[in-house]
Order: C-alpha cells, then sequence, then structure tokens
C-alpha cells in the first residue's frame, strides 16, 4: 500500500473514532470522566493495532529479498533457510491483537525458527 493510501485509510479510521465517540458520548450522557477514559482508550487502541500492522509490514526488512547478507540464525549464525510466509499473531501494549504475514525461516544447525526483524 502507498503512503497516501495508507494516509487515507488512517484519516477515515481517525473520523470514524471521532465520530463514533460523539454518538457514544450521546447515548451515554451521564459517563464519568473514567468512563469516557475508557471508550476513548479502547477505540484509540483500535487504531493503534492497525497502525502498528500497516507501518510494521511497509518495512523492507519483512521480505528477504535485497537484504545485504542473508538473514542468519540469531543463535550460531549460520544462514537460515526461507520456509516461506507465515502468519504470527502479536499482542499490543493496548490489549489488541495484530496479525503479521512476515517471512519465515529455520536453521538447518540449530532448529531455530524465526521471523526476520523489521
Amino acid at each position: 500500500m502507498s503512503g497516501d493510501e495508507t494516509k487515507k485509510k488512517w484519516q477515515g479510521m481517525s473520523d470514524d473514532i471521532f465520530g463514533g465517540m460523539l454518538e457514544w458520548r450521546i447515548g451515554h450522557p451521564k459517563a464519568t470522566f473514567r468512563e469516557i477514559e475508557e471508550e476513548v482508550d479502547e477505540r484509540l487502541a483500535v487504531m493503534r493495532a492497525r497502525m502498528l500492522a500497516d507501518t510494521a509490514l511497509s518495512s523492507a526488512s519483512t521480505e528477504w529479498e535485497g537484504q545485504e547478507k542473508g538473514v542468519v540464525c540469531p543463535n550460531c549464525g549460520t544462514p537460515l533457510e526461507k520456509k516461506g510466509k507465515k502468519k504470527r499473531k502479536l499482542q499490543t501494549r493496548g490489549g489488541q491483537e495484530v496479525e503479521l504475514e512476515r517471512e519465515y525461516g529455520e536453521c538447518p544447525k540449530c532448529g531455530q525458527g524465526i521471523f526476520p526483524p523489521g
């Protein structure tokens, strides 16, 4: 996804959050400050998770091709064997689950499997 497409996507998400909060507030006129804060945090956590995933997947490091030196095992330094793309689920600090599809490799020497950083 291009930078302009990503920016447009994120802008749409933020517009949805702001509009949704206004609607939520109308439906919860007696909400306490704490309740309002929790609702804002929950909505922002969803957007934050999407931004994290989009940004992580836009990294050139997500693909092994073109990397200066091959991807090596962090334990023993042996070049990893590509095992194709696999999905990985991560948890954000905001409690949201993010699924990333990245290149995956295994070390033929020690068996360590990793998703290269990026």
